[in-house]
């Protein structure tokens, strides 16, 4: 065993008990403020992995040097290159020019396999004799889980890169914590053995020992099988790609903007309508020609004289990325449409655009105010050119959150961009009225960090000149770019986005967008109410919304009657954001009903 390995054992054997003690302190220390602190910082984040990293390698090294001599030439040698590898991967960690989250995962997930793998043979290499049978076979048992749980948690860390913070505060720091409590206990039972004979007896561990670390392997590895299973089912809950209803031929049909390209029934979405999934012709954010999809929502009832009234209905937040499109969930996504039972049974038809870039081909324009207007507009006039929906030129249209915000900007288009329609109101639910109050409220929050990620990336890759080097940090970037990717459908897939939220409380925006160009600019482009509406307008709006601050609603809706607009702001009292859409529906739904048979509107200015 000569070499550097054979170097370091001799070193090992030398060492005096209460270097074990020491390094056991060390490395608890370390594991505790990975779990207790571990968002502080990038750079502290990494100096306690890499220090933790070498600590314990030199801990094994030890350990092997001191266990009785039934161990085979092999196992020495399988713990002696686990332990090295433990201390290069530390080393190789904390001198690393510029290291990112991604790096450590990377770091970490190896030299957990590899040492999990080792410690696996080593387990199977165990021997005892005489009376340390039942100890070696207990200490079988512990290197065995402790080995499994290592290639877990080191190939998790290597498969879902952006909960590589979370692998590290709550596994990596708690198996290192637990660690180096066998280290401590292990070295004091070095100190009171008298005689080699009296350490060989006590080899591989005294049995309390064994025990408190049995409990502490089996701890960490129920740990890390939830952890894989949360895993397992965070990328199952990401829905399929969007299918080849949505891909448009090339060269796009010709036809002005509402056009229809194809469409198709889904079934079962409500019991008293049928359902189209279309997809039409629209406006592209750059103007040019672009093929959208949504949902056009039939009543079974007889349609009325004149047709049917359209309620053009504009969805909250989804995501961003293209197999979000919300008529691509088919019937689950009935439910979460606010007032589509109220306007079913009211006669009317729904027009519900998926916006452009979510099934059809991305980037989606996210809270870029015109492009939404003009798909929801393009598919109030697909649904005027559908003959089975038997559509009249009136329409209102209403949205929650995101679609609070769409729902305002369609208001302020629709005269000029679809002049053949017409408008009778808008109602808009935390319309999401100031993106700079909105960024300032929602920086520090993780649902708010999720938002702020699918603007960021949505702006950098619609706008020419936004580039998310000129306000994120480059190990914030990648993160950003992958929280992009989440639908927000279920609980299980916002669950998914968490660990990147968290790892942004790291490090993340390196220049306020408010006060960076061109983001600065792109801000206010799309804050709504720069243009009359010269239509009744309802806002609504929960007081206890932590995303789309009630206030700032109120002064929106101030600045509007200060404007001469018809307003009519209804707060609900302690309602949610999450919840506030359903919430408002019916009164939506009564509101809408009232512009549609042409009664006067009430106004709070």
């Amino acid at each position: 065993m000569a070499g550097p390995l054979g170097r370091l054992r001799r070193f090992a054997v030398r060492a005096p008990w209460w270097m074990t003690v020491l390094l056991g302190v060390a490395v608890l220390i370390i594991g505790v403020l990975l779990i207790a602190s571990p968002f502080r910082s990038l750079t502290v984040l990494a100096a306690l992995v890499s220090a933790a990293l070498v600590l314990s390698g030199v801990a094994v090294i030890i350990d092997d040097a001191h266990e009785n001599s039934s161990l085979t030439r092999l196992r020495r040698m399988v713990d002696l290159v686990v332990g090295a590898a433990w201390i290069i991967a530390g080393v190789t960690a904390a001198v690393y020019p510029g290291i990112t989250v991604g790096v450590l995962a990377i770091a970490i997930g190896i030299v957990l396999v590899v040492g999990g793998i080792g410690e696996v043979v080593g387990s199977l290499m165990e021997r005892g004799v005489g009376s340390s049978k039942r100890l070696a076979a207990d200490e079988r048992f512990v290197r065995l889980l402790s080995g499994i749980t290592n290639v877990l948690i080191g190939a998790l860390a290597l498969s879902w890169p952006e909960a590589t913070v979370l692998v590290i505060a709550v596994l990596f720091g708690a198996r290192t914590s637990l660690y180096g409590i066998g280290r401590i206990v292990r070295g004091l039972r070095r100190r009171s053995s008298r005689t080699s004979s009296e350490l060989e007896s006590l080899a591989p561990g005294p049995r309390m020992s064994v025990r408190m670390r049995a409990i502490g392997a089996v701890l960490a590895f129920l740990l890390a099988i939830g952890a894989t299973v949360l895993s397992a089912a965070v990328h199952r809950a990401s829905p399929p790609g969007p299918g080849p209803f949505y891909t448009a031929s090339s060269p796009l049909p010709s036809g002005p903007p509402g056009t229809i390209i194809r469409t198709e029934v889904i079934d079962d979405f409500h019991p008293d309508a049928t359902t189209y999934r279309v997809l039409y012709l629209s406006t592209s954010y750059d103007g040019e020609p672009t093929a959208v999809s949504g949902l056009i929502v039939v009543p079974n009832a007889p349609a009325p004289a004149g047709g049917r009234n359209v309620v053009a209905y504009t969805h909250g937040t989804v995501g961003v990325a293209s197999n979000c499109a919300p008529s691509a969930q088919g019937p689950k996504w009935a439910p979460v449409m606010e007032g589509l039972d109220e306007f079913v049974s009211a006669g009317y038809v729904i027009a519900a655009t998926d916006y452009q870039g979510l099934g059809t081909k991305g980037p989606h324009p996210y809270l870029v105010g015109a492009s939404e207007a003009m798909n929801e507009l393009d598919n109030v006039r697909a649904a005027r050119n559908f003959a089975p929906a038997d559509a009249s030129a009136d329409f209102a249209v209403w949205g929650h959150s995101q679609g609070g915000h769409a729902s305002l900007f369609t208001g302020q288009l629709a005269a000029s961009y679809a002049p053949e329609l017409h408008l009778v109101g808008v109602a808009a639910g935390a319309p999401v009225p100031d993106l700079v109050d909105l960024f300032k409220v929602n920086l520090t929050t993780t649902i708010g960090k999720v938002l702020i990620s699918m603007a960021l990336q949505s702006w950098a890759r619609v706008y020419d000149a936004a580039s998310l080097d000129q306000i994120v940090t480059p190990a914030a970037r990648p993160i950003v770019a992958k929280v992009a990717k989440t639908c927000l459908y279920s609980q299980t897939a916002i669950l998914g986005a968490v660990p990147s939220t968290l790892v942004l409380g790291l490090t993340f925006v390196s220049n306020p967008p408010w006060d960076t160009e061109p983001w600065r600019s792109i801000t206010k482009l799309n804050n709504p109410g720069g243009s009359a509406f010269d239509v009744p307008v309802l806002i609504t709006q929960g007081t206890a919304d932590p995303i789309v601050d009630p206030g700032v609603t109120e002064k929106f809706v101030a600045k509007l009657c200060a404007a001469g607009e018809t307003v009519d702001l209804r707060l609900y009292p302690g309602v949610r954001h999450v919840d506030a859409g359903l919430i408002a529906a019916p009164d939506v739904a009564a509101w809408i009903g009232d512009r549609f048979a042409g009664r006067a509107a009430s106004s709070t200015c």
